[in-house]
């Protein structure tokens, strides 16, 4: 009896994690895995295999090892911490956000391991560590005594072909896990998507993703006159207008914006009120607003367009690009490189150590905007530039003397901070125009590349949500009274009330500039999809947005703003879903109208995106036809 009673408990200590992981995948899982078509079943059963197969390697390493005890030791607690992470964090991870950790997690935690500690940091509590350290000794007895004992007999064979096996599997799965990332187990998925992204670094390789390369420059003239009018773009990030008191939020975070805009009656000030990003990765973005180019445009065109400092150059004005943010990011400094930029200053020129996010505190990228334009000036030089600011972006750091909320259990202080942060910044600059007499031929365009979700809709970030607060951005114009007339007025006072997009803002400058039918500016002006806020828009626009395409390959799908209605084909999920909302009266995106539709009315809303290509490619993904 009692030798009965060990063979089960080594069996049991033996078998423990492979039965916790699938179990615990079932349990958090069950209706999605029921859901699965045939060749989604078998990627999930050879995940599983996989599972196992892993968790023999480890074993017999182990057994192998036991002789050489700091080694085994060593190694022992580096498998039950693997284990551990990969159970808690990845079923943790698809509790709170409904998805399990694909790529682009895994991506984040190795570009942005500091982002990373602190969200983990974020969400500790006592219970969680308890949880996790009992999850962990269990896996670590379970280990020690399955492996501890010294005579354990396997053949000869058995640990080549494990290894062998584990190597192959593992090779198929880094071949066929873009379009699966939602399907594998918890320690499958993790070893799958850390080898790809250590296979990334070593390679340079961005899972079938082009990136931001460098750009062809394009051919446009300079005029031997200089313009007399300054162009001022200022470009904040991840700024939601759903935070912002200036577009009817209940805390005061726009003190300054809201005191502007309250005696904007003489038409110099210009709200819009329902602006749109067309992506929620900065990657896609922030190429969009400096070029005007769309997500669905080929990527071609976002590297061989005008940027914005080069239709500057175009009237002789001197240019920079004052920034924040890190460069070495997915080569911004190589794509920026060619764009007639004078005078670029950013986080790597700049000398000054990170704040917040992978960029420098905004007060010295302010203080480095004023010392330079008061150069301009004194050098007798109008200007196109663009100041970009980081404060709004995850972790929301700002400096302790501008909190006015105190950051504790209120989950939205951090970031209404941040918002207020940026206030007193804008503040700072408008100051600073109106002391150097500049405001007076300075024309003033700001907008944000994309919004934040906070914990609405169970995540908090903006690259896998395109969700109404990600997409939703402020955008608002100073108009110097020598750039405006009656005309101009009414039509932007109509388009105030219109659905307008951050790709509007080139097409908008060239008209103030007024270059629009120079012959070396036509042809790309043709191209922009953009449209000019100096003209109508119409009623029935619809507004793009995907994090979708050869630049960037996060796997979110693709969402249109039309009328009231916002659609979402969502991809990173086991099984693509289709939404729709009426978000100008569920602000929150809380009733999903989709399942009350008929299949005729669902193909009524698929139809309006028969023109784009980029969008053919995600719906056959998807296997939805157009």
């Amino acid at each position: 009896m009692k030798s009965v009673h060990n063979n089960i408990k080594k069996w049991v200590l033996s078998l423990l994690i492979p039965i916790t992981i699938l179990a615990t995948d079932l349990g958090f899982r069950f209706e999605i895995v029921k859901g699965l078509e045939l060749n989604q079943l078998l990627f999930y059963f050879a995940s599983i295999l996989f599972s196992l197969l892993l968790y023999g390697f480890f074993l017999i390493s182990l057994l192998n090892l036991y002789r050489i005890k700091p080694i085994y030791e060593f190694l022992v607690i580096i498998i039950s911490a693997f284990y551990t992470i990969a159970l808690i964090g990845s079923y943790g991870y698809f509790q709170y956000s409904g998805i399990m950790p694909n790529f682009f997690v895994f991506s984040f935690i190795f570009q942005e391991p500091y982002n990373s500690w602190t969200l983990f940091r974020a969400g500790l509590s006592f219970v969680s560590i308890l949880f996790f350290v009992i999850v962990f000794f269990v896996f670590y007895y379970s280990l020690r005594s399955t492996t501890r004992r010294e005579k354990f007999r396997f053949f000869k064979w058995t640990y080549p072909a494990v290894t062998l096996s584990v190597i192959l599997l593992n090779l198929f799965f880094h071949n066929n896990s873009r379009f699966n990332d939602q399907i594998f187990v918890a320690d499958t998925n993790s070893v799958v998507f850390i080898n790809r992204n250590v296979y990334n670094l070593l390679t340079g390789d961005r899972l079938g993703s082009a990136g931001l390369q460098s750009r062809n420059k394009p051919k446009l003239e300079t005029l031997a006159n200089k313009t007399k009018v300054n162009v001022l773009l200022i470009v904040a990030e991840s700024l939601r207008r759903k935070s912002m008191s200036l577009y009817g939020y209940n805390r005061d975070t726009t003190p300054y914006l809201s005191r502007c805009f309250s005696s904007a009656s003489k038409g110099d000030k210009i709200l819009f009120k329902n602006s749109f990003s067309n992506s929620s990765s900065t990657l896609i973005s922030v190429p969009s607003i400096l070029s005007g180019i769309s997500p669905e445009q080929p990527v071609s065109l976002t590297h061989s367009s005008p940027l914005f400092w080069e239709y500057g150059k175009a009237v002789n004005l001197s240019t920079f690009f004052i920034s924040s943010h890190s460069f070495r990011w997915n080569n911004f400094e190589g794509f920026f490189k060619n764009a007639g930029i004078d005078y670029l200053w950013n986080k790597e020129t700049s000398g000054n150590s990170t704040f917040n996010d992978i960029g420098i505190d905004d007060r010295k990228t302010v203080k480095e905007f004023k010392r330079h334009v008061s150069l301009l000036k004194k050098e007798g030089n109008s200007f196109a530039g663009v100041l970009h600011f980081n404060t709004n972006h995850f972790p929301y750091f700002i400096p302790k003397e501008y909190e006015f909320l105190p950051v504790g259990k209120d989950i939205l202080a951090p970031y209404d901070n941040s918002v207020r942060y940026l206030d007193s910044l804008l503040e700072d600059v408008f100051e600073f125009l109106e002391k150097e007499n500049l405001k007076e031929n300075t024309l003033v365009i700001f907008t944000s590349d994309h919004g934040e979700t906070i914990f609405e809709h169970g995540y908090i970030g903006h690259v896998e949500s395109n969700h109404i607060e990600t997409v939703s951005i402020p955008m608002f114009f100073y108009i110097p009274k020598s750039l405006r007339s009656q005309t101009r007025d009414q039509i932007l006072k109509i388009n105030q009330d219109r659905n307008v997009e951050n790709i509007d803002i080139i097409p908008t400058i060239i008209d103030f500039l007024g270059i629009r039918e120079r012959k070396d500016i036509a042809p790309y002006q043709a191209k922009l999809e953009g449209r000019s806020l100096l003209t109508k828009i119409p009623t029935d626009r619809k507004i793009f947005i995907a994090n979708n395409n050869e630049t960037s390959l996060y796997r979110v799908g693709l969402s249109f703003i039309y009328k009231n209605l916002h659609y979402m084909l969502r991809l990173n999920k086991t099984s693509p879903t289709e939404e729709l909302f009426e978000y100008t009266n569920d602000g929150n995106e809380t009733e999903n109208l989709w399942p009350k539709l008929s299949e005729a009315k669902r193909k009524e809303y698929r139809i309006l995106l028969k023109d784009c290509n980029l969008c053919s490619d995600l719906y056959s993904t998807a296997d939805i036809s157009l």
